[in-house]
């Protein structure tokens, strides 16, 4: 059974508890009101859980800090078995689960729930 969490999402109960306890390598792209790049982030990570309130929940492995993404789970891609190498960076993650992006942008006019407010 499957609930909606936000506009475009489709959250799967079963699906979520198949990658607790994977690992995820993470690509942030910030952006500004314009549009331009703003900042940009790597990160791999555990994920602890997944649900409704919480999110996609990770443990960076940089920082061991909890961090939350969205749980759109059809956004992470399995990751092909090898090495990646952070973009800005010399670490290497061996192995991950799990790829993901996000594209963030700036609350849209009518704050976060416009479109332009989501992450892509």
């Amino acid at each position: 059974m499957t609930e909606k969490v936000f506009a475009g999402c489709v959250f799967d109960p079963a699906q979520a508890e198949k990658m607790i306890g994977k690992t995820v390598l993470v690509s942030l792209t910030c952006m500004n009101d314009f549009g331009d790049l703003e900042a940009f982030e790597q990160f791999s990570g555990e994920i602890l859980r997944v649900n409704n309130e919480d999110g996609l929940v990770v443990k960076r492995a940089d920082t061991e800090e909890e961090f939350s993404l969205p749980p759109d789970l059809d956004h992470y891609q399995e990751a092909k078995p090898g090495e990646y190498q952070l973009a800005e960076s010399e670490v290497k993650i061996s192995n991950p689960d799990f790829l993901v992006e996000w594209d963030i942008y700036p609350p849209g006019p009518d704050g976060p729930d416009s479109p332009v407010g989501q992450a892509g």
